[in-house]
């Protein structure tokens, strides 16, 4: 069977949990001084992997709670159980599970699936973005004047004034910026229109696996934070609908 109509099953599983919990209050832990995790990360995570590991033993799993699961195999996973927890935990229903294959690093399939909105991103390699079976395509602004830029600052404390910094340069030349802390979803309004971009260091390869493929099958444009190339297990991310890519790069760098 097909890797993708797999981890659609793990993501409705683990969207379900969610779905479930969302309603009630989870118990709140920290993750580092500025971060935080909940007990429903941890149980949408083994419910995505009992499903995956049952087809695909041999793949390598890179996932948000579980750490590394390291295989020989030249296909790797990467999984985000609830990307936006400090939404989920709030109350805000703009959070998703993000799933992701690479083959030798390059993304091949993506799904990002907010259960709560009923909004299941996919895309394959080649074959373009849809949304919930539409397909989808990033807008045409140029003009950053007019943007929409999502961004967010790392949790590591060191790199949070910097992280602000960003945000500060951003808001005196977009329109708006979004501090959403929830990069799959960002990725995904990017690719369906909403958004026109996004700027954040703090990202990991879970977080934005799956929304950059997502993305750039939408029409969009990847790149790392720290150059102009693109490589899925770097941290940190510059993408937009491609017109305000290089716009965005220069306020930042």
């Amino acid at each position: 069977m097909l890797f993708g109509e797999i981890a659609l099953e793990a993501a409705i599983k683990a969207g379900n949990i969610l779905k479930l919990a969302f309603v009630n209050q989870s118990h709140i832990e920290a993750k580092g001084k500025h971060d935080i995790v909940t007990e429903t990360d941890r149980m949408s995570e083994q419910a995505i992997l009992g499903v995956l590991q049952k087809h695909f033993p041999e793949h390598t799993y890179i996932a948000e709670e579980s750490g590394t699961i390291q295989t020989q195999s030249e296909y790797s996973c990467y999984i985000d159980p609830l990307d936006g927890t400090s939404h989920f935990v709030t109350g805000n229903p703009y959070f998703s599970v993000s799933i992701a294959l690479a083959y030798k690093s390059e993304v091949i399939v993506a799904i990002v699936y907010n259960p709560v909105l009923n909004e299941c991103y996919t895309a394959v390699k080649g074959k373009g973005a849809f949304l919930n079976n539409h397909p989808i395509y990033v807008n045409n602004n140029s003009i950053l004047s007019n943007a929409m830029i999502a961004s967010a600052y790392s949790a590591h404390e060191a790199e949070i004034i910097t992280g602000l910094q960003t945000i500060e340069k951003l808001a005196m030349q977009a329109r708006k910026v979004i501090i959403n802390f929830s990069p799959a979803m960002d990725l995904c309004n990017i690719a369906r229109g909403r958004l026109d971009g996004i700027i954040t260091k703090g990202t990991t390869p879970e977080d934005h696996a799956a929304g950059s493929l997502i993305l750039t099958e939408a029409g969009g444009m990847v790149q790392n934070f720290d150059n102009n190339l693109w490589n899925v297990n770097e941290h940190g991310i510059i993408a937009s609908n491609g017109l305000l890519q290089n716009v965005i790069r220069k306020v930042v760098t």
